[in-house]
């Protein structure tokens, strides 16, 4: 199967993601074979892929819920079979979500519900999920600027789970399931050996990886690149991601899943050889870097998550929480520290005023220190918060990840509501 020139630009570098997002927002299908297809709606929803058995459809995911209905109406008018297994390759919200459009569906035309296969840990984050879904909410309307978002739950919990490793035979098609974990612990990825097609689920985004979430329970970077080197051995011709296009051919899929490994095994490595040293947090987060070569990929670009919080989440996974910093360990309540610090400095508007000064000279990381100190010591302080909104909007603007603009937002739009207070 030949790639698009749309797609070419992308692989080169020439073409953003966005580009590739819009031309797909309607609804498109990419040709995987002759009885596979995956469906694309967004660069910010998990691809679905449907394949045509002689027992019924078998889709791998089933898109998040605003795109639902978009995707099940092209996978309708590619095949009306019924769906016969729907398989989550992790249990996040835009992977899940669409089963009940689905099952809706099933119901009307009074066919039985599909099988859900998954890995085991899937039942166990939706519980989680369930658990805290305030916390959820509230991080997501943040994040995504969405004011009173409500966390979707209550997805359909798989029917058939597994641990290492499930082999099935649906309608004469072998379709076998491999667990691993990456951004999530109950990740699969799905191979079809007959055809050679792997579909990697989330360990192949399109972005950097995303294991370093700064809002997330934990991640697995050294995993990930476990699962990568697996994928690459199994040699595949045709390479699903959970997001982005389709990647044909044995060399690209191959250059896609060794690049990704060895960038997670140089980070996990690096940050292990200086905790085995006696490095603390700071001088980790300061010293471990990606090779440029790496970041240079299309593939790999950081445009979703960043790698300094890969390095983070690696530190908190082999040493614990405590960063080595004896004044963290039982710390000092946050305000209680800002007002003595303004009180060294003259006052809280010194802090500030500081601050705004370090940030025209681009040290924001330093400057958001004290603006937040600052604005700490005198919440109510109108102009104290207006240099800490334009602090934060410096560093939005220095940021070249979307998480790390989302988040900074979060507390900008703070600051700047007290401002005007």
């Amino acid at each position: 199967m030949a790639h698009d020139a749309l797609f070419e630009r992308l692989w080169s570098g020439a073409a953003p993601m966005e580009e590739w997002t819009a031309a797909v927002s309607e609804g498109a299908i990419t040709q995987v074979a002759d009885t596979i297809i995956t469906v694309h709606t967004t660069y910010f929803c998990g691809s679905v892929t449907a394949i045509r058995t002689d027992a019924g459809l078998v889709l791998i995911d089933t898109a998040k819920p605003d795109t639902a209905a978009r995707t099940l109406a092209v996978v309708r008018g590619w095949d009306d079979s019924p769906i016969h297994t729907v398989i989550y390759t992790h249990g996040h919200i835009d992977h899940t979500s669409g089963i009940t459009l689905i099952d809706e569906e099933a119901d009307a035309r009074g066919r039985p519900r599909p099988r859900i296969v998954a890995h085991r840990n899937v039942r166990r984050r939706m519980e989680r999920y369930e658990a805290s879904h305030g916390f959820n909410s509230l991080v997501q309307g943040q994040q995504f600027n969405k004011p009173g978002y409500v966390y979707p739950i209550g997805q359909r919990r798989p029917d058939e789970v597994y641990d290492e490793s499930l082999s099935l035979t649906i309608g004469g098609e072998e379709i076998a399931l491999f667990h691993g974990r990456g951004e999530t612990d109950d990740a699969s990825f799905v191979w079809l050996p007959k055809r050679r097609v792997l579909a990697s689920g989330d360990f192949v985004i399109w972005v950097f990886p995303n294991a370093g979430n700064p809002r997330k329970v934990q991640r697995y970077a050294a995993d990930w690149a476990v699962a990568l080197r697996r994928m690459q051995k199994l040699e595949p011709e045709i390479l699903i991601p959970g997001h982005g296009p389709v990647i044909f051919g044995k060399e690209r899929a191959a250059q896609v899943l060794r690049d990704g490994a060895e960038a997670l095994e140089y980070l996990t490595s690096e940050t292990l050889r200086l905790i085995n040293e006696g490095a603390t947090l700071d001088e980790v987060l300061h010293a471990v870097k990606v090779p440029p070569r790496y970041l240079a990929k299309p593939y790999l670009l950081p445009k979703y998550d960043d790698p300094e919080f890969l390095v983070r989440a690696i530190y908190h996974f082999y040493a614990g929480w405590f960063d080595g910093d004896p004044a963290h360990l039982k710390p000092a309540r946050t305000a209680d520290l800002a007002l003595e610090l303004a009180r060294l400095a003259g006052g809280a508007d010194k802090l500030a005023e500081r601050a705004a000064i370090l940030s025209g000279e681009g040290q924001t990381r330093l400057a958001a220190q004290l603006a937040e100190f600052a604005g700490a010591a005198a919440p109510a302080d109108a102009r104290i918060q207006a240099i800490r909104a334009a602090v934060l909007q410096r560093c939005i603007d220095g940021e070249t990840t979307l998480m790390g603009k989302a988040f900074f937002a979060v507390y900008q739009r703070d600051a700047e509501a007290k401002s005007k207070a």
